[in-house]
């Protein structure tokens, strides 16, 4: 349709997610945003739940906890990479440092069952330094029943990570990977790789055990491998050009995030598919940055100006894939940051963080939600030579609850720099208690002499909630005029 009849662009229905172009997505996609709540039961655009730092993680967390693990005493565990051990004994308990570890850095951590010795199957608390597994019984007490230095590794200063697969616990191990059986023994050389590969991620698959390894820091290659701990060495493998694989993530499909660049990859041990980029230049997921949600898997995303914890899936199979920034930790930032680890526990998120040289836990606030951001794809209307001018923009939303509030935003022609738009009485926010519906002026943006013209245009909201009272936003359309070609 040309532009000669078309006088409104509308944004209405919010499901689509980050799209990976600037110009176009799936179905209701947008160009970025965060803290918004994209899959509600209504198709409208709110407020997510926000994070806050968890109690006493402030104070007691003095490094970055690189693995949680959620055990089956009720309590929650966390490993940090200069060898401190965490515990939060309920949701309503503040964390405690329990243990350090001299041997620094832990680089991987998990409960798994097994024989003591004398026959009685119970469970135990294990993890890995650089050349030491540790372990103590979850009965145990940690001033008096660590078991420091249970066994030798052949040697990783990056990542042990643990998994249970195949009803064993398999380590990450440099090329190898180690296991503990249900018995209690150990087998430091379970599986061999070759040589220059170094296993970084796991992940227990029905019959088999995927895991994921990198050649370093400089080599783009990442290998995705299976075993069934029958075979006396791998079954399949396939390489990955990234620069590794990071995490690996069982939700409705195993997801793999490989490389540094925010690759998201899907692989059923048959076909590979690259089927999602991570915003940002740089973008990539520590192995225990990752967890399921609902059904719906996240990812905690460093390395770039856009960190955060990540969804991308869908909840119902009628609606599309989707990206979205859910989460950012409670200092407010999204560059220069890093994320350790993601896990679910009493039914909320928790996620490690580090800001400089401050470190923390965070949890869902069930009781307040998040700023929030929304920016939409570049608009040209499908003729991006035709000159156009946009004069107003209409919101439709439900009801404003108290003290609740919208600013609309906009840029002509991907300026440098958001113009913010005014109500017709120079207004800048949209908040009137109740109302459901509101009409904001551009005169500014564009040409210095038309205000408001030019060929292509985007449009933003920052919503702004009260508690847990949010805006909601049914659709925002701009109207404009076909002014020509020149």
């Amino acid at each position: 349709m040309g532009l000669t009849t078309m006088n409104a662009y509308r944004l209405q229905g919010f499901r689509g997610g980050i799209a990976d172009d600037p110009f176009q997505g799936v179905r209701e996609a947008f160009r970025f945003g965060y803290g918004l709540n994209i899959r509600g039961e209504e198709n409208t655009l709110k407020c997510n739940q926000r994070l806050k730092e968890d109690l006493g993680s402030n104070t007691v967390i003095t490094d970055l906890i690189l693995f949680y693990v959620p055990a089956s005493n009720g309590n929650l565990y966390g490993f940090g990479d200069t060898g401190k051990i965490y515990r939060k004994a309920g949701g309503a308990s503040a964390w405690e440092l329990v243990y350090t570890d001299s041997n620094g850095k832990i680089t991987g951590a998990a409960e798994y069952t097994n024989n003591d010795g004398s026959d009685n199957y119970i469970p135990y608390l294990y993890w890995a330094t650089e050349t030491k597994v540790s372990r103590i019984k979850l009965s145990g007490t940690w001033s008096t029943d660590v078991e420091h230095d249970w066994q030798t590794l052949d040697g990783d200063p990056a990542w042990h990570t643990m998994s249970e697969a195949l009803g064993v616990l398999l380590i990450c191990d440099s090329k190898d990977l180690a296991m503990i059986d249900y018995e209690g023994g150990f087998n430091r050389d379970a599986i061999d790789l070759p040589r220059s590969h170094r296993n970084k991620c796991l992940l227990g698959l029905d019959q088999l055990v995927v895991f994921g390894s990198t050649k370093g820091d400089k080599v783009e290659e990442g290998w995705l491998w299976t075993w069934d701990k029958i075979q006396p060495s791998w079954i399949q493998r396939r390489m990955v050009a990234e620069r590794g694989i990071n995490a690996l993530l069982q939700g409705e499909f195993l997801m793999i995030q490989a490389g540094v660049r925010g690759g998201l990859y899907f692989w059923d041990t048959s076909n590979l598919l690259r089927i999602k980029k991570l915003p940002g230049e740089f973008a990539w997921v520590n192995p225990g940055g990752v967890t399921i949600m609902g059904g719906l898997p996240l990812l905690g995303v460093n390395g770039s100006d856009k960190c955060g914890i990540y969804s991308y899936g869908r909840l119902n199979k009628n609606e599309p894939y989707a990206l979205n920034l859910e989460y950012i930790p409670s200092h407010g930032k999204m560059g220069n940051v890093l994320i350790g680890a993601l896990t679910m526990y009493e039914d909320k998120i928790y996620c490690s963080w580090k800001d400089s040289t401050t470190f923390g836990t965070d949890v869902i606030d069930t009781d307040n939600k998040a700023e929030a951001r929304y920016e939409g794809l570049v608009f040209d209307g499908g003729e991006s030579f035709t000159q156009k001018g946009f004069r107003h923009i209409k919101l439709v939303t439900k009801p404003l609850p108290k003290d609740c509030s919208i600013e609309v935003f906009y840029k002509v022609n991907q300026q440098a720099e958001w113009q913010l738009a005014t109500m017709q009485d120079g207004s800048e926010l949209f908040d009137q208690e109740g109302r459901s519906k509101a009409i904001f002026t551009i005169e500014t943006g564009g040409d210095e002499d038309d205000p408001g013209t030019g060929e292509e245009y985007e449009l933003a909201m920052n919503l702004h909630p009260n508690g847990n009272d949010t805006p909601e936003v049914i659709s925002a359309t701009t109207y404009f005029d076909p002014l020509g070609v020149l």
